[in-house]
């Protein structure tokens, strides 16, 4: 691996992307497990993702000032709709999918978005029951058509034709290059609170990743997945925005359902998460160890109590039962843990430091 990268702060998303894209073109940023199969994307096909996503909201009149919002669970077209947001000169705001309509409404009345894109049919209708209560809402844009073969809305169009919509703007390059470093780059809602948004801009978001970067020590290479919301500052700037500062490569579910089995099959070097993903995590094993038989049961506690000790015993601990413990949680590989809503408890703490692994909490 490559020693980590120093954090620009005088510098947009947009153009940290485009000095990524010209230097590490060919290199893998991310990957989405589809049907089973990882399938990757280069730093080039994310910009290409990305310009194109630009270029229909640049030839819709979306542009410096206005304001996107994306509903979707965390997924790579999501990572498309948000950078170009960014790069057309835009504030992006992300709502959680299990957002109910109230709050979906009252977000987009707040923050002024103008565009909106949506996962699929379940979000497309929580955005059509409330549009009436939203009079600046113009295009509305789905990534998932699945369903919806026979729907007509002329305000709504699926990402594909929407795509196609922006081929023939040629203004990308100059919007991007026109963003500056002290302009609005993301709304922030406070979560289950009908709340002001807080307005962040590039640069305070490039002196947040400074500060994650001078703890986490994070290196090109690096694997994470992705396992949080977009609408977390967990995933948002220290997942996704944060990963493409150090070139680490960040890994999409297939859907929320698959977790654990994805994270067994990807082993990241990195996991951010929140306090209920470790929680749950825990459990597991714990409750996998009540299942098993006497010999492994003691075995389990015998290499729990000798982790927390460390020393020669936790060295055979590590070797004959805690590698295995790591393995299974899909941590084997881990080097960084990260939470973002606060410090776990001093029992999933204790756990997770006798597997040798130290969960750091970081101030979104």
């Amino acid at each position: 691996m490559e020693e980590e990268a120093a954090v620009e702060l005088n510098i947009s998303l947009p153009a940290l992307l485009t000095q990524r894209v010209a230097a590490h073109g060919a290199e893998i940023v991310l990957r989405k497990k589809d049907r089973g199969i990882w399938k990757a994307t280069t730093w080039s096909a994310l910009d290409d993702n990305v310009r194109a996503v630009g270029q229909g909201l640049l030839a819709a009149g979306f542009g410096k000032g206005d304001v996107g919002a994306i509903v979707s669970d965390t997924r790579p077209e999501a990572v498309y709709a948000d950078l170009a947001i960014l790069g057309a000169g835009g504030a992006s705001v992300v709502i959680d999918t299990d957002d109910d309509g109230d709050r979906v409404a009252h977000i987009l009345r707040s923050s002024g978005a103008r565009f909106v894109f949506v996962e699929n049919e379940e979000q497309l209708d929580k955005i059509l029951a409330l549009r009436a209560d939203c009079p600046g809402l113009g295009r509305i844009v789905i990534f998932d058509m699945k369903g919806l073969r026979d729907f007509n809305d002329p305000q709504c169009l699926s990402l594909e034709a929407f795509i196609v919509s922006g081929q023939g703007d040629r203004t990308w390059d100059s919007a991007v290059a026109s963003v500056a470093a002290d302009d609005t780059a993301i709304i922030r809602f406070q979560a289950g609170r009908l709340s002001v948004g807080e307005p962040l801009s590039h640069a305070a978001i490039m002196r947040m990743l400074a500060d994650a970067q001078s703890t986490f020590s994070l290196q090109s290479g690096d694997e994470r997945l992705a396992v949080l919301s977009m609408a977390d500052s967990t995933e948002r700037i220290f997942g996704l925005y944060l990963s493409l500062n150090n070139r680490v490569i960040s890994n999409y579910l297939e859907n929320p359902e698959t977790a654990i089995e994805n994270l067994q099959q990807l082993q990241p070097t990195v996991f951010g998460a929140n306090t209920e993903a470790w929680e749950r995590l825990h459990a597991r094993i714990t409750q996998a160890a009540a299942l098993a038989t006497p010999v492994q049961r003691w075995l389990y506690g015998w290499a729990i109590s000798a982790g927390r000790l460390g020393g020669t015993m936790g060295a055979l601990a590590n070797t004959f039962v805690l590698h295995a413990v790591r393995r299974e949680l899909g941590l084997n590989r881990l080097r960084l843990a990260y939470v973002g809503d606060g410090a776990v408890s001093a029992e999933v703490d204790g756990w997770a430091r006798a597997l040798g692994i130290e969960i750091q909490t970081v101030n979104t």
